[in-house]
């Protein structure tokens, strides 16, 4: 009777350590993968509508998606923001040029976060689709950005607020 019940506590502290372990590793994972973070998965889709004599109308989507199991909140009080903008490549770039991100004429620009009302709320898993109908001259090359910028509440090396930020582009042609 004395080793089953030497075997009995010997089971029932393993499960314990077990447990406890477990619950160590859960909360370190939770930790260790942001806790509280951020993230959005940020997407382009565009096309190319006739309008009228040499104008097209370039209708795009800018879906995004929380892929946390938390929300975030973006708040222009906070001086967060969520930016459409969509700017003409040059015609008459020379072979090997290349252009960056923000390069070229601003032919529209988009505040997605004043266009919610101040204040955009990412549910959990939660898929948001901003559609922006812009008029562009045909035969144009144009370069499509979206991005988002969320302060952290905390201050950089140089003191400034320091702020994360995802974005995505795209390059469309906008044909005769």
């Amino acid at each position: 009777m004395k080793k089953i019940e030497i075997a009995d506590f010997v089971i029932r502290l393993l499960t314990l350590a077990a447990l406890i372990g477990g619950g160590l590793w859960a909360w370190y994972q939770y930790t260790e993968s942001g806790a509280r973070d951020w993230q959005n998965n940020i997407t382009l889709k565009a096309e190319v509508l006739p309008y009228h004599d040499d104008l097209r109308l370039l209708v795009v989507h800018v879906q995004s998606k929380n892929p946390r199991p938390n929300t975030f909140e973006l708040q222009s009080a906070q001086h967060d923001s969520f930016d459409l903008r969509v700017r003409r490549l040059a015609p008459d770039a020379a072979e090997g040029k290349v252009f960056h991100e923000d390069e070229g004429d601003l032919i529209a620009h988009a505040d997605l976060l004043q266009l919610a009302g101040g204040d955009y709320e990412f549910l959990p898993q939660a898929e948001m689709d901003d559609m922006q109908a812009v008029v562009v001259k045909a035969n144009t090359w144009v370069s499509v950005i979206a991005d988002m910028k969320i302060h952290t509440g905390t201050r950089d090396a140089h003191g400034q607020p320091d702020i994360d930020e995802n974005s995505t582009s795209a390059v469309v042609y906008v044909p005769k």
